[in-house]
């Protein structure tokens, strides 16, 4: 009876288990995305009042934020791909605004967005 019982309990409690890790991963995408949030609404600010060095500060943040969240994302070629891409764009849009050239930071901020969105739909077609 006992062999049963724990064999049953097994599948139950990995069920669980797998459960906790995405509550944990589900949290995590929180943190990231209120954390990229916190750092565009930082560059948006910095293009608005020409503040390059709150641009770069916004610009540094998502380069730092994207190289520590693939943990609890994927691990596919296609999501390594966008996570490359994003930290391109981020830190092309830090270039330009340690050059103090405000069109140029405000066109690459245009292109981080274009590579967030673009990152989400994968992820939507990922199921996540």
């Amino acid at each position: 009876g006992w062999l049963v019982f724990s064999a049953t309990a097994a599948p139950q409690q990995q069920e669980e288990q797998k459960s906790e890790r995405d509550q944990v991963k589900s949290e995590a995408r929180q943190a990231f995305m209120r954390g990229k949030l916190v750092s565009n609404q930082k560059i948006v600010e910095g293009l608005s009042l020409k503040n390059f060095e709150m641009i770069q500060e916004g610009a540094a943040a998502v380069v730092v934020l994207v190289k520590g969240q693939h943990w609890f994302v994927l691990d596919t070629p296609g999501y390594r791909q966008h996570s490359q891409e994003m930290t391109r764009a981020a830190q092309r849009l830090l270039d330009a605004a340690k050059d103090g050239n405000i069109e140029g930071a405000a066109l690459r901020y245009f292109d981080l967005t274009l590579t967030c969105i673009d990152c989400h739909q994968y992820l939507e077609t990922e199921g996540l």
